[in-house]
């Protein structure tokens, strides 16, 4: 593919306008965001209940920002901007996802831009970018208002990959070499996805620079040329953004460790995991060509892929790897889009297994580029042939329409965290995430009836699991059920004996059933572990008042309106206690 050989004002303008079309679609196409809310899958730990974000980017929350490993993850500059938008918006959740679409239809701009840059070459960029822009494994990254992070990192890693490839074009240019790693580390800051960058701008050097001294002539001839350099050469140019790819993953591995999030070498031997990511990496293949039954969702496969599944992925693979070898001089765009698709997946491919999913389709966001370059790229030698090009344009617009009506339909699947959880149980099986927080979401519903069989099938597929046990006791309890409940917290506590959570909700039934001694001892209990609970702190508040013993209950009330001065609430039990200590107080005095 060679350079745009037309005028630079049209060549120019036609970039305005694809730039244009290219906003204009990604809106249609998932525009819906904008009416979803908040779901209850990590929305509330960065977002709905979250007070580190009240103060927006002030300079005490910029210190949590850089310091917090809430989450299991370092990423301080996604905090920061939902520091911005909680100050901007509020917890308004059709504003949080309007800046996350904003930030994908920048990304999709920026995309268009880098390719044209790098080849000249306007329709198959703009495919690239259309298809990056509306693709249905893209909607997890923009429709999940904890997932900011995917959209945030990719626009300042494809910042960083336009500033190096501005800065090989005008190499006396000193700008380009200081904002190439500067983005890069912005890019780390936001989530350590693009830390494989280095290797991805080592593959642009091959193709489309041709900057290897030993290129093949078809990549030369793809863009406009630049100095060709040794291996060696090249390698030691990515020197200072290799040392923030090594920084960044050794943090990202103290923190996710040290939270628990990694899973040890020990709870999935090592060769189960690479068979999981041969299967993963083809999986991600067929989603991409036929997006099909996607879920927020997929759960590990603890018995094992069926070998038949393994045989034909790694078959799979191991044919586009020998295709890419053999055309790498005629078609190198074919090899740098499977490496590029395969090196970008590496870190979260599940060799190093976090979670416990097998696959997650925001994993793609910026490693389907490769696979819709190889595409896009291989369409247009074949549409250059002969009278097939008008046929090859129609085709990939009938393919970006159809993609972006699924993608639209997959944006409501978003809407709220029924919807999600209920789409996928229609689409997966054992799927105790789904089961869990499907239950968790009918029960904020007020549906403990309908929450109580997902509860009971969660203990089912993870008797091992705390959480299970929980919510079934927090759904017994609320249809009344208080006695069988006290049974599933303890069961809870017995699982995890460091969560306060079980104790308080035993405190909550043991009052309801009469036994306000026992209450108190739970509450206190839950205390121990969590001090500065506000809810606990009321609710031992209030059991203390109802039992006479307001002169212990007025301080915790005081305390728990303290970290909540806006919870009405609290402020009406603490006036009750203030009362009645007055009253108590009189009583003593009098004669």
């Amino acid at each position: 593919m060679t350079s745009d050989p037309r005028p630079r004002s049209t060549a120019g303008r036609s970039g305005w306008t694809v730039s244009l079309v290219l906003v204009l679609l990604t809106w249609a196409a998932l525009g819906g965001v904008l009416r979803n809310g908040f779901v209850n899958y990590d929305d509330d730990l960065y977002l709905t209940a979250n007070p580190n974000l009240a103060n927006g980017p002030s300079l005490a929350g910029l210190k949590w920002a850089f310091t917090t490993t809430r989450g299991g993850n370092w990423h301080p500059l996604t905090w920061i901007s939902h520091q911005i938008d909680v100050r901007l918006f509020g917890l308004n959740p059709g504003a949080h996802h309007a800046v996350s679409l904003g930030l994908h239809s920048v990304n999709a701009v920026l995309l268009f831009a880098l390719l044209r840059g790098l080849t000249g070459a306007l329709w198959p960029s703009a495919l690239v970018a259309a298809l990056f822009a509306v693709h249905p494994l893209h909607v997890e990254s923009v429709a999940w208002a904890a997932e900011r992070k995917d959209v945030l990192s990719t626009l300042f890693a494809l910042g960083a990959a336009l500033a190096y490839v501005r800065g090989v074009r005008r190499p006396d240019s000193v700008a380009p070499k200081l904002a190439t790693p500067l983005l890069f580390a912005l890019a780390l800051l936001a989530k350590p996805m693009p830390l494989t960058l280095p290797l991805l701008l080592l593959m642009l050097d091959w193709w489309p620079l041709g900057r290897w001294a030993s290129t093949p002539g078809a990549a030369r001839a793809a863009g406009p040329l630049v100095g060709s350099l040794p291996p060696a050469r090249l390698w030691l140019e990515k020197a200072p953004l290799l040392v923030l790819t090594v920084a960044s993953a050794i943090v990202t591995w103290v923190v996710q460790a040290g939270a628990g999030a990694m899973l040890a070498a020990t709870g999935i031997p090592l060769p189960a995991r690479a068979v999981n990511a041969v299967v993963a990496w083809a999986g991600y293949l067929r989603k991409a060509l036929w997006p099909e039954d996607l879920a927020v969702f997929y759960p590990y496969p603890w018995d094992g892929h069926p070998p038949l599944v393994f045989v034909v992925s790694l078959a799979l693979l191991s044919t586009l790897a020998a295709i890419g070898i053999r055309q790498s001089r005629q078609r190198p765009w074919i090899l740098v889009g499977l490496l590029w698709y395969l090196v970008s997946l590496v870190p979260v491919i599940g060799i190093v297994q976090v979670g416990v999913q097998a696959m997650a389709d925001r994993y793609t966001y910026l490693p389907l580029v490769g696979v819709f370059v190889a595409a896009a790229w291989g369409l247009g030698e074949i549409a250059g042939r002969g009278r097939l090009g008008p046929a090859f344009a129609a085709a990939s617009l009938v393919a970006v329409g159809c993609l972006g009506v699924v993608t639209a339909r997959q944006v409501a699947t978003w809407r709220d965290g029924v919807t999600l959880f209920t789409r996928a149980l229609e689409v997966t099986a054992g799927n105790r995430i789904a089961h869990n927080n499907l239950g968790t979401a009918l029960l904020a519903r007020g549906d403990a009836r309908a929450a109580l069989p997902h509860f009971e099938e969660t203990v089912r597929l993870a008797p091992e699991s705390a959480k299970g046990y929980l919510n079934l006791g927090r759904a017994l309890s609320d249809l009344g059920r208080h006695e069988e409940a006290l049974s599933w917290y303890a069961d809870a506590s017995a699982r995890d004996g460091d969560d306060p959570a079980p104790y308080r909700l035993r405190g909550r039934s043991l009052e309801r059933l009469g036994r306000p001694a026992e209450a108190i001892g739970a509450y206190r209990e839950s205390l121990l572990l969590e001090p500065g609970n506000s809810r606990t702190l009321d609710a031992l508040g209030v059991a203390l008042a109802r039992t006479g013993r307001a002169w212990e209950a007025v301080p915790l009330l005081e305390k728990a309106a303290a970290l909540e001065p806006g919870n009405p609430s609290i402020r009406e039990h603490l006036a009750v206690a203030k009362a009645q200590l007055a009253a108590g107080l009189a009583k003593r005095g009098g004669p």
